[in-house]
Formats: C-alpha cells, sequence, structure tokens
C-alpha cells in the first residue's frame, strides 16, 4: 500500500523558516556605492565646514552680533533685513537653504563634468548677496586646484553680507589669514545699480570704498555701467596670464556687470549656457562677452533649485554634515547577497522535492503485513 511521504509536513515548515531567513538577510543586506569625484566632494565639504567654523569664531572675537531669529546657527553667514550697503531685496530662504557644506559638492561635480582640470584658469564675478554660496564655490575652486580671477560686487542684497564692517571682501581677508584659502578677490566694484551703487547713501558708498581699502582689493569704479564692464573686461585679461585662456567664467548672483540686465537675468539658465553668444542681449554684461570669445559660462542664481537637484536637504535643527547624502553616495540593496540568498532557496526547495519523492518511492514499496493475511 502507498502511504504519502511522513516528513512532508515537517519539510515545508522548515523550507518556510528558511525562505524568511533568507528574505531577512537579503532585506538587511546594503551596499554603498560613492558617486563620481567622491573624495573631491567630501574634502569641499569639509572644506567649506572648516571656512564657516572659522568665520563664525572670528565673528564671535570682534564682538559683532548675530541674527538670533534668521541665523539661528550663529554662522555669521545671514545679514540683516537692511543696512547702509544692502542695494535691493533678498530672499531669506535662498540664504538659509544655502548654509550647507555640502553645496560645495554641487560645483566640484559640475566643473568636473566640465572638464576642468587642475592649474586651469577660470574668471569669476560675484556679489555680496548670498555668502554662503561664494564660500561653496571658493572651497571648490581650492579642491580641484583651479587658477580664479575673481572681480566682486561689494555691496549686498538683505540677508546678505551686508554688515558695513563685516562684508564679503572682509570674510575673504580672514579665510586666507587663517590659511584656509590662497586667493581672493583681485578687483572689487560697489555693485547694486548700474554697479555704481546708485541708490546708496553717501555712508554706504564710503563702507564700501573703505571695505576694499582694509582688504587689499583694488576698485573698478567708471562713471557709468558700460565702463564698468569693460573695465572688468580689461582686468579680466590683465589677470590672465600670458598664452593661457580662461576655461570657465563663473557667474555667481544677479550683479550687473556681470549680467548686463534685470531682464538679462532672467533669461540665464542655472549651470551651463552653451548658447549664450547667440543671444541678443541689451546691454551685454561681462558673461555675454566672454561667450563670444568662446569662453563656457556657468551661472548660479537660485540656490535652491541645486539644493533639490542634488537631493542637498538637510536637517532643520542643526546643520548638515559634511560628506553626507545622495550626492555623495547611495545605499542600494546587494545584489550579490541576493542572487546568493535566491541561489540557496531554489537548493533548498529542489532537495526538499528530492528527498520527499525519494520518501514517498521508499514506502510505496514496503509490503504492508496487513496485505498478506
Amino acid at each position: 500500500m502507498y502511504r504519502p511521504s511522513l516528513k512532508s509536513g515537517w519539510s515545508l515548515i522548515l523550507l518556510f523558516a528558511f525562505s524568511i531567513i533568507l528574505f531577512v538577510i537579503a532585506r538587511s543586506s546594503y551596499v554603498t556605492i560613492k558617486a563620481d569625484y567622491y573624495e573631491q566632494k567630501v574634502e569641499a565639504a569639509k572644506l567649506m565646514a572648516a571656512c564657516m567654523d572659522s568665520l563664525k569664531a572670528e565673528q564671535q572675537r570682534l564682538g559683532i552680533p548675530f541674527d538670533p531669529i534668521n541665523d539661528p546657527f550663529q554662522t555669521g553667514l545671514i545679514g540683516s533685513v537692511r543696512s547702509t550697503i544692502t542695494t535691493d531685496r533678498g530672499l531669506l530662504s535662498d540664504k538659509q537653504a544655502a548654509l550647507n557644506p555640502n553645496l560645495a559638492a554641487v560645483f566640484v561635480q559640475e566643473f568636473s563634468k566640465a572638464g576642468l582640470k587642475a592649474g586651469d584658469n577660470i574668471a569669476v564675478g560675484l556679489t555680496g548677496s548670498n555668502p554662503a554660496v561664494n564660500l561653496a564655490l571658493f572651497a571648490a575652486i581650492k579642491v580641484l586646484e583651479l587658477r580664479p580671477a575673481i572681480i566682486t560686487s561689494v555691496s549686498s542684497a538683505s540677508f546678505g553680507a551686508n554688515l558695513e564692517e563685516y562684508t564679503w571682501l572682509d570674510m575673504e581677508s580672514i579665510l586666507q589669514r587663517k590659511g584656509l584659502l590662497n586667493f581672493g578677490s583681485s578687483y572689487a566694484s560697489l555693485g547694486g545699480k548700474d554697479d555704481l551703487g546708485v541708490g546708496l547713501p553717501d555712508t554706504g558708498i564710503a563702507a564700501l570704498l573703505d571695505a576694499m581699502a582694509r582688504n587689499g582689493v583694488d576698485p573698478l569704479i567708471g562713471s557709468t555701467l558700460d565702463e564698468n564692464i569693460q573695465a572688468r573686461q580689461t582686468a579680466y585679461a590683465q589677470l590672465l596670464p600670458e598664452s593661457k585662456r580662461y576655461k570657465l567664467f563663473v557667474n555667481i548672483g544677479r550683479g550687473l556687470a556681470n549680467v548686463g540686465s534685470e531682464p538679462n537675468a532672467n533669461q540665464l539658465l542655472e549651470g551651463m549656457n552653451p548658447k549664450l553668444a547667440e543671444e541678443q542681449f541689451v546691454p551685454e554684461g561681462i558673461m555675454m562677452l566672454m561667450a563670444r570669445e568662446n569662453v563656457p559660462v556657468f551661472s548660479v542664481q537660485r540656490v535652491q533649485r541645486w539644493i533639490r537637484r542634488y537631493k542637498l536637504e538637510g536637517p532643520t535643527d542643526k546643520l548638515p554634515l559634511p560628506g553626507q547624502g545622495q550626492a555623495f553616495s547611495v545605499k542600494k540593496h546587494n545584489v550579490t547577497i541576493a542572487a546568493i540568498c535566491l541561489a540557496l532557496l531554489i537548493g533548498a526547495i529542489i532537495a526538499v522535492i528530492i528527498l520527499d519523492r525519494h520518501d514517498r518511492h521508499f514506502m510505496a514499496n514496503i509490503v504492508d503485513p496487513d496485505e498478506e493475511l
């Protein structure tokens, strides 16, 4: 008489338990995949964090108060709503979003993708409106060992580097004295309307000129916006070593000498602007003139777009830690471990089937003593 295997029930129970164990192992096994340019990104993020710490310590030493509401982490990179060197309204959310040392990784990624190499000359035009973005840029420049020619519009929109005694030029000087940076602005303009500080009070103009003087930065001040643009073009040419060419022009913000006009700024793409030389702009800022000389142009105006693009959103109760996030690495399920678990499970199923068939065949060949009676 045929009798089914007495071990089938226990075999299925054991197989079920084994499959659960394998599932848990596969489900909890991850592998960390580093992003492109991982080492440079981490180094730049750590450098930006170090710069932020140094500026904070120096501001405390100088006795310059922090804004307890708008700058809750006391970075010193968030200025006041209004001052004598404030040109226009700025978005507080932009300044706060940029308080992330991992923002430096964005510039490392973008510049590396653009093919920049150590020793390449780049031209930089920035303002004092978002010092945290400036820090991210400078950290990437140092880590990638680029050679920048920098011209700064010293005035600032609200919540930027708009304290008369603590401008962006002062921040640069502090970081150079502390050995964190080995470069800074070579020239500076007043910024604001027409790049001449139009509308600022006389005390504000005096404060901007004083900031240039105490930080040893040569002024670029013409009588019109067009003169300032031409002066910048000449200055960039003088700063470029002989027989060299600029591999990139970097624009940070909406400085009129760089973009030409507010309508121009609204037409610019975030990041690379490959067709800038083909478009018509009136008036043309220095970035348009650079583009006509076949210099690639990279622009950053809306920092929150970069934060979202690179998934750099950090915690709201503390500053993000450098080197953490999807811009640096991602965790994915370990495919190798999952494949091994699958193979073990298939092997266990096959073993149970074979053993069960063997038991059934063996039991089928046993003669029941009762049948002989």
